[in-house]
């Protein structure tokens, strides 16, 4: 019996001084440690938004964990996550504004806050006040982030029509698709906007200029019918007929004079969208929300 007992004693933990099991390692990131219980059912939900691409949701749900943390580097960073989504929702504006937030609670954040105010600038088309915030982060000592800031001079080099200083700022390593894609810029012309709305006075030519071959021939085929019909109901007198296709046709003549302007601008602007996506595909940030409230970014080259 004794035996027993004694095997039972040792087999059962001592109550009051069996030592609790260790905690699980919380994840870090860039800036603050991520202890578990700061990961609340508010952040899950706020992670799984932006996974379902429910942008404004996913945005408000962080500013709600901003409002409601009592540290400000956790206030900062989850206003930083509140402008990267609204971001990513085309909302620059209201992204601006929590960068600036998080700048008031924290300055733990400047970099990140710094790179994501270049891409918003850049939205806007604040070509100027984007170029200073990527020249200060060209600054950086985190060779990746100087990548990103050089990249996005690069860019913004090209959309102010200078491929030559766009390849002056990338580094000598510098992916050959990119270096390629601004030569091909550089080599290319643009189209005179002028010229094609004064080509577009012969039906469809405009367009044919900057390259819309399909648009050039419709409004040809178009303006051809609108025309023969005039002729056919003047040689009818039939006038009534005559005053309506006259109408639709002076809708379409017209039509091929200023798609023949527009047709050059979007020519100019797909060129310089070309360019830059190749720029934009090679210098990628994103960062890992499941870390928050720490930033940590992962980047793409």
């Amino acid at each position: 019996m004794k035996c027993i007992i004694t095997l039972l004693l040792l087999l059962t933990p001592i109550a009051h001084g069996q030592q609790p099991a260790a905690p699980l390692p919380s994840r870090t990131g860039a800036g603050l440690p991520r202890p578990a219980a700061l990961y609340t059912p508010t952040l899950i939900l706020a992670e799984q938004l932006v996974r379902e691409k429910q942008y404004l949701s996913a945005a408000i749900e962080y500013r709600r964990l901003a409002l409601s943390s009592t540290e400000e580097d956790q206030k900062a960073a989850y206003y930083w996550a509140a402008a990267y989504i609204y971001h990513l929702n085309h909302d620059d504006t209201l992204a601006i504004k929590m960068l600036d937030f998080s700048e008031d609670n924290s300055s733990l954040f400047e970099q990140e806050t710094t790179l994501l105010r270049i891409d918003c600038a850049i939205a806007e088309k604040n070509i100027s006040e984007a170029d200073f915030y990527a020249e200060s982060l060209a600054h950086s000592s985190t060779n990746k982030l100087k990548h990103i800031a050089q990249s996005r001079r690069a860019k913004l080099a090209v959309m102010n029509h200078n491929p030559k200083l766009a390849r002056t700022l990338l580094s000598a390593d510098a992916d050959k698709e990119t270096i390629a894609s601004i030569q091909a810029y550089s080599d290319g012309k643009d189209k005179s906007p002028r010229l094609g709305g004064f080509l577009g006075m012969i039906p469809g030519l405009g367009y044919a200029y900057s390259g819309e071959y399909a648009n050039a021939l419709r409004s040809l085929i178009m303006n051809g019918l609108f025309i023969y019909g005039m002729v056919e109901t003047a040689d009818d007198d039939n006038w009534g007929v005559f005053s309506i296709i006259t109408f639709f046709e002076i809708t379409w003549y017209t039509g091929s004079i200023y798609g023949g302007v527009d047709s050059a601008h979007r020519h100019n602007r797909n060129r310089i969208q070309a360019c830059i996506q190749v720029i934009d595909d090679q210098s990628q940030y994103k960062p890992d929300l499941r870390k928050m409230p720490a930033i940590s970014l992962k980047y793409s080259f």
